[in-house]
């Protein structure tokens, strides 16, 4: 992601590192240090399709989670188009219920993105008014 003076990022968020979803929550983080983000902790959950048609696409799913010191953070993570994506929608649309939001609940029923953006800066501009509403 490109980010200039003159379109700062919208929201500030971390990127999981070596994301693996369960039932539980998501565990990311290095092999020796690895965290979970449970599931009730996780306010909202916005995907999109970021790329260009033609070329390199990816589905990105942004989190809003409320921290241990209860400060709101914004997680990231990303994964393949297609099954990947349907697969990884379906299980945060499972764990959240009516805190997922409806791009999430699309492409769990559907294995579709319902959102597109051409670009990360965009995205983040949508995505931080609808996980702001969490």
């Amino acid at each position: 992601m490109l980010v200039t003076p003159s379109r700062p990022a919208v929201y500030r968020l971390q990127l999981l590192e070596d994301p693996r979803v369960s039932g539980a929550g998501i565990e990311h983080g290095p092999e020796r240090s690895r965290e979970l983000l449970r599931w009730r902790d996780v306010l909202g959950a916005v995907a999109a399709e970021v790329g260009e048609p033609e070329g390199v696409r990816t589905i990105v799913f942004d989190l809003l989670a409320q921290a241990s010191r209860g400060q709101r953070v914004a997680l990231r993570l990303d994964v393949e188009p297609g099954e990947p994506a349907s697969e990884l929608a379906q299980v945060i649309s499972a764990a959240l219920g009516e805190r997922a939001r409806a791009s999430i609940k699309s492409l769990a029923a559907d294995g579709i993105a319902t959102l597109w953006f051409p670009d990360l800066a965009t995205f983040e501009e949508v995505a931080s008014g609808e996980l702001g509403n969490s």
